[in-house]
């Protein structure tokens, strides 16, 4: 078994980032796999390098807030936490702050880091944080969204109806899951 720290370390010479765009830079590298052959590996991180953020927005009655977003790639829309990327400058903490006003119009009243986390470490090279939110008691319907980020909808949901969509699938995003984990963790570690 090979000791981790004899593996390769990351080598800026041969790290060539083919395109770069606002959000992400995509990357296609030249590599020595642990047979010793060489070879390439594409992977992306964020243009920012600070990686993202998803809140976990819970009314103070225990709702979960949840929007539907039209993700490109996957040609569907998925139910999610608000979320986004970490500008230059900012914490996990404000930007997650800033995220949630931007994409639903609220504002939160208290705030906490969760964790961190990396999603799809074969792809991505940044860390996500977990950030809770805790919001007031809304109407659905007051709600801003933002929908040049193609938010359809939004809903509040109980943590029953919550588990309901987990089980029947409705909610496939993997950053919202593990988020719901980590949340979860966290409240059970605080004896709720």
């Amino acid at each position: 078994m090979t000791e981790e720290n004899s593996f390769p370390k990351p080598d800026p010479e041969n790290q060539h980032p083919v395109f770069e765009t606002a959000f992400w830079d995509f990357h296609y590298d030249h590599t020595i796999r642990f047979d010793g052959s060489k070879g390439y590996y594409a992977w992306t991180k964020t243009h920012s390098g600070r990686g993202a953020v998803m809140t976990v927005p819970v009314t103070t009655s225990e709702r979960y807030l949840l929007i539907k977003v039209f993700r490109y790639p996957v040609k569907d829309y998925l139910w999610e936490f608000p979320a986004g990327l970490i500008d230059e400058g900012e914490t996990p903490v404000i930007a997650a702050v800033r995220e949630l006003r931007e994409e639903t119009g609220i504002q939160s009243q208290l705030v906490e880091m969760l964790g961190s986390q990396t999603p799809v470490a074969g792809l991505i090279g940044d860390k996500f944080y977990t950030v809770l939110t805790v919001i007031p008691e809304i109407e659905i319907n007051a709600l801003d969204l933002q929908a040049e980020e193609s938010i359809v909808d939004s809903k509040l949901v109980t943590r029953s109806e919550l588990i309901s969509m987990i089980v029947n699938q409705e909610i496939q995003d993997g950053v919202t899951l593990y988020s719901i984990a980590r949340y979860w963790a966290y409240l059970e570690s605080k004896g709720k």
